[in-house]
């Protein structure tokens, strides 16, 4: 491999590096459901959908912006997929839902799973499933 082609992982470890290359949406919180980390995706998913300021990055309490969409019912229960989680009473949490923007429909899986080594933090993901739901709902012909 030329000196060109080697990456120089001085600047960004191994770790970040295999999260920014995920496409998944991927935050950590930790006991509280503070975002203590998220991935490029989560930042350029956060500003392509105007979700910009406190709410939305480190800092932010996951669990109480989930709050503020319930009484919807899937919010309601991430938040208590994520605590089961957090609390170690569920080993992971899996839920599909809809994320609708004003210009497209569109629908998420997420999954809640323990951060290893790092007792009462979660690692949330969230997929993009829309194409899976969509041939779900309206087949497509073969082709």
């Amino acid at each position: 491999m030329s000196q060109d082609q080697t990456i120089n992982f001085s600047e960004l470890t191994l770790e970040a590096a295999v999260l920014d290359s995920l496409a998944a949406n991927i935050a950590v919180l930790d006991s509280k459901g503070f975002i203590v980390a998220v991935n490029l995706s989560w930042q350029t998913f956060a500003a392509d959908n105007a979700m910009v300021g406190d709410d939305y990055g480190v800092g932010a309490n996951y669990l109480d912006v989930c709050r503020e969409a319930a009484p919807d019912p899937k919010a309601l229960q991430a938040i208590a997929g994520i605590k089961g989680v957090i609390d170690g009473h569920l080993p992971s949490f899996y839920l599909k839902y809809p994320c609708h923007s004003p210009s497209e429909t569109r629908w998420f899986a997420m999954r809640a799973s323990p951060l290893r080594n790092h007792p009462n933090h979660v690692v949330v993901a969230h997929e993009n499933i829309t194409e899976q739901v969509l041939d779900r709902i309206s087949p497509r012909p073969p082709r």
